[in-house]
């Protein structure tokens, strides 16, 4: 229980440390505009292609392939800026609790730091992602209800991921772990 208390804690004090650090706001500023990139990015040539519909049953596989292999592609580099930023913020939120004056380059270097972590975490949500979305796509009404439980489960249990991975410097599958032995221990 104490670990769970402390990041509780943690996430409290961190929320504390953006409002004294108002320039850590620019992490969550900067992470919505690339994520609009990333957005811009995919959606401009789905669009133009007008092949943003789901495939139908009948599909063939090479249609229901690149549809999925487009959105799986568009869940990992969105999840990726939303991590990288998100490591970047926490990284600064626990030198701040540490007694330190955290600036912006130290959370894009803490970030770079572990890119490769980023990345990793960013596969595994982007899968969990594409799964629940190939669940719902299959069967509309019991497949939203399912998705939706699902989601809400995996949620929880990656809800303390990231600060794990930054603060701990454990990898995506332990910071997963860490996750939810907290989400169960409570």
């Amino acid at each position: 229980m104490g670990k769970f208390s402390n990041t509780w804690s943690l996430m409290g004090d961190s929320f504390r440390v953006l409002k004294q650090d108002k320039e850590m706001l620019l992490f969550p500023l900067l992470s919505g505009i690339c994520c609009l990139l990333v957005l811009a990015s995919f959606a401009i040539p789905i669009i133009s292609s007008e092949s943003y519909q789901p495939p139908s049953s009948e599909a063939s596989i090479g249609e229901q392939v690149s549809y999925y292999g487009a959105l799986f592609a568009f869940y990992f580099c969105n999840y990726f800026v939303i991590i990288f930023f998100n490591s970047a913020i926490v990284a600064c939120a626990a030198k701040r609790m540490a007694g330190e004056n955290p600036t912006l380059a130290d959370g894009f270097r803490a970030a770079f730091v572990r890119i490769h972590t980023i990345i990793g975490w960013a596969l595994i949500a982007a899968t969990v992602g594409l799964i629940l979305r190939i669940i719902e796509d299959r069967s509309k009404k019991v497949g939203a209800i399912i998705a939706a439980v699902l989601g809400a489960a995996w949620t929880m249990m990656s809800f303390l991921a990231v600060p794990i991975l930054v603060i701990e410097n454990k990898g995506p599958f332990a910071a997963l772990k860490d996750s939810t032995k907290l989400l169960k221990e409570t």
